[in-house]
């Protein structure tokens, strides 16, 4: 009888990553099943789906059960939703606080939240499962918390999806555009963090590159004195802001240099911004 020769690490690696690809699987599974079947692996892989999906299924089941609990707990008794006296309760529940705390709008996009304050069933209880499938309780709920502050900061897809979801958000409703105080107050929630974080959702990436190109330890070009020279810009203009100029503004920052010379003038940005590199170019001239 011939002895099976012990696998490599490299030969180790390149099964676990062909379980992945067939399965979905995160690495640290892909490793247990293939532990389990002795690094066979069809039979790890067929074991997966036998055994694993009826796990994590009722896994599944357990978290949607104990996770529309809490919903329960929060919504309003006669709107059957949770509205903004629950939310203020779920908020200091979880330890946030709704006045500065950007993660509220990271839980708005990731719940499907349509209206401020406001959340429906269903998209709650998703939404939460989607966030970490082990998520079970308020304590589970509040953990998961500091990792979606990190991605919000470090995340330029992430970051993007929930500033995106913000203005819908927060505009008046039936409104085209973002109130000026409100775009200020937003600007300033968003940005600093984000323009200080290593790697950073805004990182600086050559012009051309796509505006959703993985973040850098690279600073962005757009530093928090040219954050304070938009501000001004804005407020001095003294008009809403529009949903264009909310989005590319993002790609600006992320495209443009300290000194603005890689700014193109014929490339398609919103007038706003053109009439700003004019105006930050004579403050810095």
């Amino acid at each position: 009888m011939v002895e099976s020769r012990p696998l490599t690490k490299s030969s180790e690696k390149a099964l676990v990553k062909e379980f992945q690809e067939v399965t979905g699987a995160s690495s640290t599974d892909a490793t247990k099943w293939l532990k389990k079947y002795k690094f066979n692996l069809p039979n790890a892989i067929d074991g997966y789906f036998n055994e694993g999906a009826d796990a994590s299924r009722s896994s599944t089941k357990d978290a949607e059960k104990k996770i529309g609990e809490i919903y329960d707990k929060f919504k309003d008794a006669d709107a059957k939703i949770i509205n903004i006296d629950g939310t203020m309760k779920l908020c200091g529940e979880l330890g946030i606080d709704p006045s500065s705390d950007p993660v509220l709008f990271c839980l708005a996009a990731d719940l499907g939240s349509k209206v401020t304050g406001e959340w429906e069933k269903e998209p709650f209880v998703q939404g939460w499962i989607s966030i970490d499938p082990t998520i079970n309780s308020l304590a589970s709920m509040k953990a998961a918390l500091p990792k979606l502050r990190k991605k919000l900061n470090a995340d330029p897809v992430y970051f993007k999806k929930v500033y995106m979801h913000t203005f819908d958000l927060c505009k008046a409703p039936g409104a085209r555009v973002l109130a000026l105080e409100t775009a200020v107050d937003l600007w300033n929630l968003y940005l600093p963090p984000a323009l200080e974080a290593r790697p950073s959702a805004l990182s600086h990436i050559a012009p051309g590159s796509s505006p959703s190109s993985p973040a850098t330890d690279q600073a962005p070009g757009f530093s928090a004195d040219d954050l304070e020279l938009w501000l001004e810009f804005q407020q001095g203009k003294g008009k809403a802001v529009s949903k264009d100029t909310w989005s590319l503004l993002i790609d600006f920052i992320r495209t443009i240099d300290a000194e603005l010379k890689e700014y193109d003038e014929e490339a398609a940005w919103p007038s706003t911004i053109d009439d700003f590199v004019e105006y930050a170019r004579a403050k810095k001239a």
